[in-house]
């Protein structure tokens, strides 16, 4: 589903959040611009960060690039970096290479400060893309060596026409929103990125988790134990110091995290397939088929897996997480 959002930075200067936070779905905050220098924070970002986060309104952050050089990028990604270090980002860290002082730059020389700079944030655990507009987008920064990072489109007309793919659309930088006196960037996002970011635990976020106790019975693996509550049987053995050969015996009771936003399927519930997945048929060897399917019915539920009935009619079976009910 579609998101609409603004982005903004100390140009629209003093901003009332609470009369903007009806209008959108998130924000895209400038946090500064160049180097890594504190006269070059932009002035209204921890304004504008702690009132989106006390109203609650889901935000990323960009940061304008003055990058000549690889030293630039890492500069200006540890700028970033001091900045929204104590914010729980819902959205995306974008890196905005466009400025007139990079056009002399050879492409291959752009190509290497975007990684430099996106590296350097995954590195640290935050999701990053590249903002720039379409000129750039398909002269300058064309590299297949970017197609990996997230874009954020700038094209402002009625319909974009970028071919390559984009996360993101800046459609106009002439919106009005209630709360901001002055002109706005409205923007269009096309990715559930709360979703993907916390489900990664990616800028500073968690998928929220429970934790629930289970006695071990004999013929228990720490597999069959975590697929049964959807967490990864490494992670059982590291949130309770379980060495190597990670031996669990009958009657050890293991203290186990579960995601809080699991499915809770039933039979007869309704799913379709969230990505390409391999669907393991009822024969005999157990094969795995990639394929892609609409969707159907459950009909039998087991700890880690439903057994579901496609479309085609064919029963197989499929991960849980490889679903959603509709």
């Amino acid at each position: 589903m579609e998101k609409k959002g603004i982005d903004v930075s100390y140009h629209q200067g003093t901003i009332n959040w609470e009369l903007v936070k009806p209008n959108i779905d998130f924000a895209i905050l400038r946090c500064g611009y160049g180097k890594d220098i504190v006269n070059q924070d932009d002035k209204e970002f921890v304004k504008n960060a702690n009132e989106c986060t006390r109203l609650g309104i889901p935000f990323g952050v960009y940061l304008y690039s003055y990058a000549k050089n690889t030293s630039d990028a890492a500069s200006e990604a540890n700028h970033v970096l001091r900045l929204i270090k104590n914010y729980k980002l819902e959205y995306p860290v974008f890196y905005d290479v466009e400025d007139r002082i990079q056009e002399p730059l050879t492409n291959e020389q752009l190509t290497n400060i975007c990684t430099t700079f996106c590296n350097i944030l995954e590195e640290n655990n935050y999701y990053v893309g590249i903002y720039a507009n379409l000129f750039w987008l398909t002269t300058k920064l064309n590299s297949a060596e970017l197609d990996k990072y997230d874009k954020w489109l700038a094209e402002w007309r009625s319909e974009p026409s970028y071919t390559k793919p984009y996360g993101m659309w800046q459609y106009t930088s002439n919106g009005t929103i209630n709360g901001i006196n002055t002109r706005v960037d409205m923007n269009v996002a096309y990715k559930d990125y709360p979703k993907i970011i916390r489900d990664n635990n990616l800028n500073n976020l968690e998928s929220e988790l429970l934790e629930i106790t289970y006695t071990v019975v004999k013929g228990d693996s720490l597999w069959k134990i975590g697929n049964m509550y959807g967490v990864k049987w490494i992670d059982i053995a590291k949130l309770n110091n379980i060495k190597i050969p990670y031996i669990i015996k009958p009657g050890q009771v293991l203290r186990i995290p579960v995601n809080n936003t699991i499915q809770d399927f039933k039979i007869g519930d309704k799913v379709e397939f969230v990505n390409d997945w391999n669907i393991y048929t009822s024969n005999s060897s157990n094969t795995p088929i990639k394929a892609k399917y609409n969707g159907g019915t459950i009909t039998k539920i087991y700890p880690d897996s439903l057994n579901q009935l496609q479309l085609n009619n064919n029963r197989g079976y499929v991960r849980k997480s490889d679903v959603k009910k509709i």
